[in-house]
């Protein structure tokens, strides 16, 4: 889990690596010297709230209600809406998409 923080890295070992978030994310209230990703940095002062998104990342939920999935991200993150961008036409590449077709029905 790291969309809420993907513009944000680090170095491990000359590796560059994505930020990521801590489960204190997830949770509604802060707590007191806890916080919600790993690196913690400051934008305009203050540190990523739960449910929250840095600059340039995004959150992607489901809506059952009209039964389809979008995304957030603060209005005005081109960096943001570019990654959306890139990760929506680069659909056959994702994840559960390739997991799908190696696992055959019997």
């Amino acid at each position: 889990m790291c969309d809420a923080v993907q513009d944000e890295r680090y170095l491990i070992d000359g590796v560059e690596v994505s930020n990521f978030l801590l489960p204190l994310y997830f949770t509604a209230s802060a707590e007191r010297g806890g916080r919600d990703d790993f690196l913690g940095r400051r934008h305009n002062g203050k540190t990523l709230l739960s449910f929250g998104v840095n600059p340039g990342g995004y959150i992607g939920f489901y809506d059952p209600a009209k039964k389809r999935s979008g995304e957030f991200f603060a209005v005005g993150d081109q960096r943001a809406e570019r990654r959306l961008k890139v990760k929506k036409s680069a659909k056959g590449a994702r994840r559960s998409v390739r997991y799908s077709r190696l696992i055959k029905p019997i």
